[in-house]
């Protein structure tokens, strides 16, 4: 019956994730910070109106710089905004024919939002103006700075009234309505426009401007999405029974089995490793046990981090934590492959430890080759193994702390709304679900290679050559992708 109460449960899941509400979500996850500049030209002036919507994380931290509750009254927000606007309107760089113009700060307002799990977002809203003659053909150039060291959904539209934009390469309307309702198509490859230039004449622009890029989202990615927004929906439910809880924590699981298998996280390269080194199933469950704690205490240590300091930009801590697991994973890589390379026996499969004539006689009950060879030859096989199980050992856990060494954004998410809610106990749980479903996901991606790759050196002698070469291969496959991880994370700044 213990398997009918499973499917209920995931049915139940399945029912609450299909049936619940659009969430306000944000491009790239709850540490982000977005920006929308709207350009008006006139002929004697250029309007400005400029957002920045901070997601939930940064928002809690601009929060609690005003007010040690994160609960600021109207006063400190206008001061706030009346602030940031004079620090947005001295990054945003606006020439006309090469010549700059200075912007005056017509109006701002900061206006707090409800965010995912019960946390909140902080829109900021700027209106600026600059004098400039765009009577005759003209050439704009605009560029906007403003944190430009954060990572986020960046947007500019320009227009013109009275002023002909000719050939624009940015369009006349917002595509998430001033960062209002971020499209779900470009979720998984956000906007980044930070500057443009056009040339200009008097006139009527009639022209809706360059459009956006929109594509496909995959149905993977859109799924996960969806089951992130309703981990962080049960979890900022001020009601929740223990049924409710008890399924947020199978969610969590899911979420986190789910974040194994995405593109650019580096989790199932470890499975890769577990097939070039004699893995075996014991070995995949070290690796699992490293990830759950590593990635459950990074979590924690971030969000102590992020709830102590107001200035600490989580975006920046997570890329450049991507940075340190890359290049970790690069090296373990390169010492794989150079013992591949140079046969190291225990970067070659289990068969290929054994003598020929041991393996011409396994499983027949005969000893070839006089006793003292054999037994001088597993002596010095067991020395030298004894002696490589450590760096064996060593690799494994280097891999399991490159896998948890990225807090996931969602984990850090539930664990502060949980803070917040005084269900801390309840937050931690969560996070150590998320790492358990990674570390499932990696465990069960290494066994299925592990079998794979006995079962390749079982094969006749004309095919054992695959099995010789997956060390090389997954060796090569460890660093390329160490690499790739570690690059992305430099290149992911501005």
């Amino acid at each position: 019956m213990r398997w009918r109460a499973v499917v209920v449960v995931l049915a139940a899941g399945l029912m609450l994730l299909l049936t619940s509400g659009v969430a306000r979500a944000h491009p790239l996850g709850n540490v982000t910070v977005n920006h929308y500049d709207g350009l008006l030209l006139r002929p004697d002036a250029v309007e400005l109106t400029a957002v920045v919507d901070r997601a939930e994380i940064p928002a809690a931290q601009a929060l609690r710089e005003l007010d040690p509750d994160g609960d600021p009254d109207a006063g400190l927000l206008a001061r706030r905004a009346a602030g940031e606007c004079g620090d947005l309107a001295d990054a945003a760089r606006l020439t006309v024919d090469g010549a700059e113009v200075d912007w005056d700060v017509r109006s701002s307002d900061a206006e707090v939002l409800p965010g995912v799990a019960g946390l909140p977002t902080l829109r900021l809203s700027c209106e600026l103006e600059a004098g400039a003659d765009l009577s005759a053909a003209s050439t704009v150039s605009f560029r906007d700075d403003h944190l430009a060291d954060r990572i986020g959904w960046r947007e500019i539209t320009a227009d013109g009234s009275g002023v002909r934009l000719i050939d624009s390469p940015v369009p006349t309307r917002s595509i998430s309505d001033e960062l209002r309702s971020y499209p779900d198509d470009l979720l998984s490859s956000p906007l980044d426009v930070r500057s443009l230039e056009v040339a200009t004449e008097p006139g009527e622009n009639t022209g809706e401007g360059a459009p956006v890029s929109v594509r496909s989202r995959d149905p993977f990615g859109a799924a996960l999405a969806a089951l992130d927004r309703r981990v962080q929906s049960l979890v900022g439910d001020r009601g929740m029974t223990p049924v409710v809880g008890a399924l947020a924590v199978l969610l969590a699981v899911l979420l986190g089995c789910g974040h194994a298998l995405l593109p650019g996280h580096g989790k199932t390269v470890m499975a890769a490793y577990l097939t070039g080194r004699r893995g075996r199933p014991r070995d995949a469950l070290v690796v699992g046990a490293t990830v759950t704690a590593t990635h459950t205490a990074g979590v924690l240590v971030l969000g102590m981090a992020i709830s102590l300091s107001s200035t600490l930009a989580g975006d920046q801590v997570l890329r450049w934590l991507g940075v340190a697991s890359g290049a970790l994973v690069a090296v373990i890589g390169i010492v794989l492959l150079r013992g591949a390379l140079q046969g190291d026996p225990a970067a070659r499969p289990v068969a290929q430890h054994l003598p020929e004539p041991v393996l011409a006689t396994a499983g027949t009950g005969r000893v070839a080759g006089p006793a003292a060879e054999l037994h001088d030859h597993a002596g010095h096989r067991h020395d030298h193994h004894g002696h490589d199980h450590g760096h064996h050992r060593s690799g494994l856990v280097g891999m399991g702390v490159a896998g948890g060494l990225v807090p996931s954004p969602s984990a850090l998410v539930v664990l502060l709304a949980s803070v917040g809610l005084g269900r801390t106990l309840f937050g931690v749980l969560l996070v150590l679900a998320y790492g358990l479903g990674m570390a499932s996901t990696l465990m069960v991606v290494g066994l299925g290679l592990m079998r794979l790759r006995d079962r390749l050196a079982a094969r006749p002698r004309r095919l054992r050559w695959l099995a010789r070469a997956v060390p090389v291969v997954t060796a090569s496959l460890v660093f390329l992708l160490g690499l790739a991880l570690a690059v992305r994370g430099v290149l992911l700044g501005p």
